[in-house]
């Protein structure tokens, strides 16, 4: 009918590619277009997004830089989780410098909701790619915060291992009068499992419901489950998750799972197996952690019994991917895949590397 010229028109048929989760049909209606708005960048940087392609999203934004197209407050909150979930701190950082320059970041303006939400998305970057300090600087020239803000905060602390940091966010969160919610106990939680605060963490659950209204999810009894596995105490752990008043899911014996493999229980570490498989019998991650018990205890027959299990069933590992930002972009590395053009370098790096902590007593598993 002749209406694929029309701007409007392709930018709603990019939209609806995207959320139909078809960005290759999005991408070539975005490339044939021969006039771009800002509404076609930010569809097709959703339509990226939206279908996890964090790489891809960071490159169309690259490209649209150099076109000269202004952000708006749309762009800024669909790139900002794509510099998250890559831990892209110097895209992070340029998008807030920008988000400065043209007076996106205001004091006074957080009432608003959608900027609020953006300055959340900006301290939720930050927070993921490791810099606390620059969380911390965002959030407290807020003028006014709300729940994610604090959780935000709190999550950050705790993932990287800052306890005393994330319980201090929590006690101040209270007193500011804001209720906490069953994401803000996830956040607490975890951070007494990364710092081993274990008798806070126990009294945290206690306390959710009866002191705070938060009846504990499945998610907060894997959070205590965690920590007592990584403590050691991993017969607790046990009793916790065969008498907690939830089902269990997965998720919970897996993580009993890797702390048996950690501490080298492998009777442990049968039993969550196979309440593990049980469940998700398809799930890579089950065999590897239980083949890893076994190397552990030097019991390879189980080793083999176990690899010739996968192959049976046709379970694959997922190969192990890392990715480092560099000032040429971003480098994504899949394990065994040499299509890098510097592989013919990082390969005897990287066994030069291998070799010299075999040397005290590195191990490799599965």
């Amino acid at each position: 009918m002749g209406f694929d010229s029309c701007v409007s028109v392709c930018n709603a048929l990019i939209d609806m590619y995207g959320k139909c989760r078809c960005v290759v049909d999005a991408l070539e209606i975005f490339e044939t277009m021969n006039e771009k708005d800002i509404f076609s960048w930010n569809s097709i940087l959703s339509a990226n997004e939206l279908c996890s392609d964090h790489d891809g999203t960071l490159r169309l934004f690259d490209r649209m830089l150099g076109d000269g197209v202004q952000l708006d407050l749309v762009t800024i909150t669909t790139i900002l989780p794509a510099c998250s979930h890559l831990a892209a701190l110097v895209h992070g950082r340029e998008i807030h410098g920008y988000m400065i320059v043209n007076g996106f970041v205001k004091d006074g303006e957080s009432e608003n909701m959608y900027n609020l939400q953006t300055i959340n998305a900006l301290i939720d970057m930050y927070a993921k790619c490791g810099s606390m300090r620059d969380a911390g600087m965002v959030f407290y020239n807020m003028s006014n915060r709300d729940t994610a803000s604090w959780n935000i905060m709190i999550m950050g602390y705790g993932m990287h291992g800052y306890g005393n940091e994330a319980l201090y966010m929590f006690s101040d969160m209270c007193k500011s009068g804001l209720k906490p919610n069953e994401i803000t106990f996830v956040g607490v939680l975890l951070a007494c499992s990364h710092a081993g605060f274990i008798s806070q963490g126990i009294k945290f659950l206690g306390e959710m419901e009866l002191k705070h209204g938060v009846v504990p999810t499945i998610q907060h009894y894997t959070c205590v489950i965690d920590m007592l596995g990584r403590a050691g105490q991993l017969e607790e752990a046990y009793k916790l998750a065969i008498t907690m008043p939830i089902q269990t899911n997965p998720v919970v014996w897996r993580a009993l799972l890797a702390a048996c493999q950690l501490y080298g229980n492998v009777d442990l570490a049968e039993v969550a197996a196979q309440k593990v498989f049980e469940l998700n019998p398809a799930h890579c991650g089950n065999y590897v952690l239980m083949s890893n018990a076994y190397v552990a205890a030097g019991r390879y027959q189980e080793v083999l019994d176990i690899r010739h299990t996968m192959r049976q069933q046709d379970v694959k590992k997922t190969p192990g991917c890392s990715w480092i930002e560099l000032k040429n972009g971003m480098n994504t590395f899949i394990n065994g895949d040499r299509n890098h053009p510097e592989a013919r370098l990082i390969y005897p790096e990287l066994h030069l590397l291998a070799a010299h902590i075999r040397e005290h007593g590195y191990v490799p598993l599965l």
